[in-house]
């Protein structure tokens, strides 16, 4: 099995996805929150911009790590349902377009696209998902009823007001400095911790949660920092079961505006690795034991799928002067697809094809890739796999 990121049908998604959503991106300046749906926000206040048909969803979440990636998972939402992606200010003036993300019919769907935000953005705002121009979907809190998790904490990173560039920039900002910082409340008890690192040295910052219509819910005030400027803010209770909210994570000093939560792309982006396997004989796999396969030998095979999306195909000791074609088997079974890509033996049955174009960037597929004879309705002669003698 590999996972590259590629294009491929939504319900291929959602597992390979989900291990990107490690819980380690909430002490970057990183944005990682649950979705919500737009109607079910009351804290600070109701939402004025959502669809007047509430969506169903059962749970979700977005993410922008430090590499400006952007991953966005939903469960249980419309079925066969596109959902325009954005990045919208949390005075809603102003939206960054991300893409699409569609569901399957079980209303699942992933969406990802890698460096989205380039080095150096500062963003402040949510993730928004719509439909036909309405709101359905947006980031923000979301509280378990009983005191079992239900949702992914919401983890916004905290940035300097007047550093934000994306959607646009923010007026009536400070100058006050920031390292790092960085905001989390607990989805199983309304725990909160706010804690910034290299702000001004013996200052007092307020918090609060604010909404898109400008409504206020205080969130209490940090200790001062010290003299590095560092400081924490606990609030053990600070939101009550069942709470939905969605804004924007303000902090000030006195009454000028100085970090709000978002994000800040400051890695360099980073390639995946390739991936890469065995191939085996797959008359000759024994786990499982019932495989349909042909009857073609092979000393040693591997084929790799690089970062770009290329296949690449190595034979030794197949049959000679045989033309084997490249399938893609998808996870779920869901059937073979043909790439397209002939890897033809020579006189020694051994065969080097590739690197060949076929998967698209910017999206991930989980699968195996499979060689069978060139031509319809064919068996499987060679399998990812490997030989453990």
């Amino acid at each position: 099995m590999f996972q590259s990121r590629v294009k491929w049908p939504v319900g291929l998604l959602a597992a390979p996805v989900a291990l990107c959503l490690a819980s380690g991106l909430a002490r970057a300046q990183t944005f990682d929150a649950p979705l919500v749906q737009c109607k079910s926000v009351a804290t600070p206040a109701s939402l004025t911009t959502c669809a007047s048909s509430q969506d169903p969803l059962k749970r979700g979440g977005a993410t922008i790590s430090d590499q400006g990636d952007v991953t966005v998972l939903v469960f249980g939402a419309a079925t066969n349902t596109k959902y325009a992606v954005s990045f919208v200010s949390n005075d809603g003036t102003q939206t960054t377009a991300i893409g699409n993300l569609t569901t399957d019919k079980n209303g699942d769907g992933a969406f990802r696209k890698d460096a989205f935000f380039k080095f150096g953005t500062v963003g402040a705002g949510n993730v928004v998902l719509s439909s036909s121009g309405s709101e359905e979907f947006v980031t923000g809190i979301s509280i378990s009823s009983d005191g079992l998790e239900s949702a992914r904490d919401f983890q916004p990173g905290l940035v300097r007001c007047t550093d934000v560039t994306v959607p646009g920039t923010l007026s009536s900002c400070g100058s006050d400095p920031l390292t790092s910082g960085h905001v989390d409340v607990e989805n199983d008890d309304g725990a909160l911790s706010i804690h910034v690192s290299g702000a001004r040295p013996s200052t007092s910052y307020t918090a609060s949660l604010v909404s898109p219509g400008g409504t206020t819910t205080a969130l209490g005030t940090l200790p001062k920092t010290d003299k590095h400027g560092n400081a924490t803010l606990i609030e053990p209770t600070e939101f009550a079961a069942s709470t939905i909210g969605s804004g924007s994570v303000v902090l000030q000093s006195g009454s000028t505006n100085e970090f709000v939560s978002g994000f800040k792309v400051d890695e360099k982006f980073v390639r995946p690795a390739v991936s890469a396997s065995n191939l085996v004989e797959c008359g000759a796999v024994t786990d499982p034991n019932d495989l349909v396969c042909g009857s073609d030998p092979l000393d040693e095979g591997s084929y790799e799928v690089n970062a770009g999306g290329q296949i690449i195909v190595k034979l030794k000791g197949a049959e000679p002067s045989t033309n084997y074609e490249v399938y893609f088997r998808p996870i779920d079974n869901s059937g073979d697809v043909d790439t397209g890509i002939e890897v033809p033996t020579g006189a020694l049955g051994n065969a080097t094809t590739g690197p060949k174009n076929y998967f698209l960037a910017n999206t991930v597929a989980s699968g195996t890739l499979v060689l069978k004879h060139t031509g319809t309705d064919q068996l499987d002669q060679f399998v990812s796999g490997y030989d453990i003698r």
